[in-house]
């Protein structure tokens, strides 16, 4: 019979998978990959791997605070994984000499990791439905733009993500995970879905397929932070632009994606928030059997 502690493995298993496999897809614009490290000065791939190789212990804890959780307030569950979440920043910290590669992804993985450790403990089953998942997130992340924001305007340091709430309304990580993630619902995972039927694209082209159908509609703090909204336009309009004129299915992808990539580096462009949903999108993907 699988124990608790099993099943927590397994999720954290797939945490950390969705990780790496994330960081090898080649080439992603403006991004660390097996190539270059994109608009990134302080890292690469093996700053990356170093990292993916210390969030382990923190996903696990997420996955078995979820199997053990009773609460009927399921918001309490965010108050519950935060102590191994700040322990999994300090893992990687020190994995990278102070480098912030994962701290996006450990908040976005770390949640769906004790969502998926709540629905095992309801149900007994390993394969859950995006849908589902996506529902318990909205429940376990309800009202936490209102709460952590609320304070903002007697604040007179504020942190990027509070300066774009301020300024442009943009509540980034938080408004996604809010929302069940309901960016990648209109993007990736309709590319996923499409591709599990037919299977017509190799794993790391579908991922490339997945990313940019992402950054044709995420509202990407990180491009924002560097470059404003006008680099965020770009980045929209460059990738909706590499679709229409048939994505990861014409010829000349690869090619054109290291053009992308050029002009992301001249332009200081990483879009590292649509990064960080490709490895939500990929994770998803595992719970749910499609990948």
């Amino acid at each position: 019979m699988e124990t608790k502690e099993s099943i927590a493995h397994y999720i954290a298993t797939l945490a950390q998978r969705a990780i790496l496999y994330e960081v090898s897809t080649t080439p992603k614009p403006g991004l660390v990959d097996c190539n270059n490290s994109g608009s990134h000065k302080d890292m690469n791939f093996f700053t990356f791997m170093a990292s993916s190789s210390a969030l382990y212990k923190g996903m696990y804890e997420c996955a078995l605070e979820g199997m053990y959780f009773q609460e009927r307030d399921k918001t309490k569950l965010l108050d519950i994984i935060r102590r191994p979440g700040i322990q999994c920043e300090e893992a990687m910290f020190k994995a990278t000499k102070g480098v912030n590669t994962h701290k996006g992804i450990i908040f976005s993985l770390g949640i769906i990791c004790a969502v998926a450790g709540c629905l095992y403990g309801k149900s007994s089953k390993l394969e859950f439905q995006i849908a589902e998942i996506s529902n318990e997130v909205k429940e376990v992340c309800r009202g936490l733009s209102n709460k952590d924001f609320q304070h903002i305007s007697k604040k007179n340091n504020l942190t990027h993500g509070e300066f774009l709430y301020k300024e442009y309304g943009f509540k980034g990580i938080r408004g996604e995970v809010e929302s069940g993630f309901s960016t990648i619902e209109h993007t990736s995972m309709a590319v996923l879905s499409k591709w599990s039927t037919n299977k017509d694209l190799n794993m790391n082209d579908l991922f490339l397929q997945m990313l940019i159908s992402i950054m044709t509609r995420s509202e990407d703090t990180n491009i924002v932070t560097r470059g404003g909204l006008e680099s965020l336009k770009y980045v929209m309009d460059s990738s909706n632009s590499f679709l229409q004129s048939g994505g990861m299915y014409q010829e000349n992808a690869k090619e054109k994606l290291e053009q992308m990539n050029n002009l992301f580096i001249q332009k200081n462009i990483s879009p590292g928030g649509s990064a960080d949903l490709l490895a939500v999108s990929i994770f998803l993907g595992m719970l749910s059997g499609l990948i």
